[in-house]
């Protein structure tokens, strides 16, 4: 047990009542990237489809700091549903720091959890199942969904564990700091050494240029001005302004993905680009495009469906790797994601995230 764990506080003669005890900000982030990988190990105790730590209480506690080795999911598909799972999860509040009174402030999150389910169902398409299981496109997708799960869940999660609390330490976030155990095994994972420092870079959101390399975690305004986006989502009670916050602060997240995370990582690897190229000429070709996977986001547990309004397709001659173009489409689903969860269907779609919710203990589909 980490030494730096250890905290003193005043005791309270009363019975039954409480007194602070702060918690430094590396260990946060340690307790929270611990959090993450907890979702993706093979050894996860499960209770109701869920991973079951010792997280029963809503705290930050060092007795919920590992002391063994994980060992991961390796399977890429089964691990993109797991991490659907854990997005969706963390969407409901069903989690040790959730606020069942507060869903939906998590917007990103719900599309995310469509979004990793995606990941696993083009992973399944014989196309990519078979014919690119040892290209730099299968690993690509693998890579970009598991770096990108461990940069961005752990957000949440400290935002969870007090909005005020993340305000002041998110600035401070580093993998470098993480305490021993926690950075041993967050090293573990594959992909580490050559993941870390492309994740992120600060980037103009709107054209995707680079400004600045910072790897590591690291926060970015980019992400600020998302979880700036939830506190405000919180402050108000009109249903209009709420909307109108989650939406910015789903925005904001999406151009973190896109452009802080997934772009260095995984679209400017010219390895990944140039099956990108490839797919794009082959799909024009008379019969060698069918052997070319489709590029679509269906917002449901079903890895494909007839339902047009939960369809999302990206446009004929997507150039994937552009960013403008990318997001471009995103935006488009996320304004999809956005009338579905504010409308008649929003019901409905919170059945699609607690069926999501259940692939915890996922095993791979046939």
């Amino acid at each position: 047990m980490a030494d730096n764990l250890t905290v003193t506080g005043e005791t309270n003669p009363e019975p039954d009542t409480c007194v602070d005890a702060k918690c430094c900000c590396n260990i946060i982030w340690s307790l929270a990237q611990q959090f993450a990988m907890r979702q993706i190990v093979t050894h996860a105790p499960t209770h109701n489809h869920m991973p079951d730590y010792r997280e029963g209480d809503r705290c930050l506690s060092r007795r919920q700091l590992e002391t063994s080795a994980p060992e991961f999911v390796s399977n890429y598909e089964l691990r993109a549903r797991r991490i659907a799972a854990a997005y969706a999860r963390v969407f409901l509040e069903d989690f040790h720091l959730g606020d069942k009174s507060k869903i939906g402030r998590f917007y990103w999150l719900g599309l995310g959890a469509f979004a990793s389910k995606q990941v696993a169902a083009t992973l399944h398409q014989w196309q990519v199942k078979y014919l690119a299981r040892w290209s730099e496109l299968y690993e690509g997708l693998g890579r970009g969904n598991l770096w990108l799960f461990n940069d961005v869940l752990a957000w949440f999660y400290g935002y969870a564990a007090g909005s005020d609390t993340f305000m002041a330490c998110a600035p401070s976030r580093n993998s470098e700091k993480f305490v021993a155990q926690v950075s041993a095994n967050f090293k573990r994972q594959k992909g580490y050494a050559e993941s870390i420092d492309k994740i992120p870079y600060v980037i103009d959101a709107e054209t995707g240029e680079k400004k600045k390399q910072l790897g590591y975690l690291q926060c970015t305004p980019t992400v600020m001005r998302g979880f700036n986006a939830i506190a405000m989502w919180e402050l108000i009670q009109d249903p209009i302004l709420k909307a109108t916050y989650a939406f910015a602060h789903l925005l904001a997240i999406a151009q973190h993905e896109q452009g802080e995370v997934l772009q260095g990582l995984i679209y400017d690897d010219p390895s990944f680009c140039g099956w990108l190229g490839t797919q794009r000429i082959a799909s024009k070709a008379p019969l060698v495009g069918a052997l070319v996977p489709s590029l679509r986001l269906v917002l449901s547990p079903e890895y494909q469906t007839d339902d047009e309004e939960l369809n999302s397709d990206a446009p004929e001659g997507l150039v994937l790797e552009d960013y403008r173009q990318r997001m471009s489409w995103i935006k488009g689903a996320a304004r999809k994601y956005h009338n579905l969860m504010q409308g008649k269907r929003r019901s409905q779609m919170y059945v699609f995230l607690t069926e999501i919710k259940s692939w915890g203990d996922a095993e791979v589909s046939s």
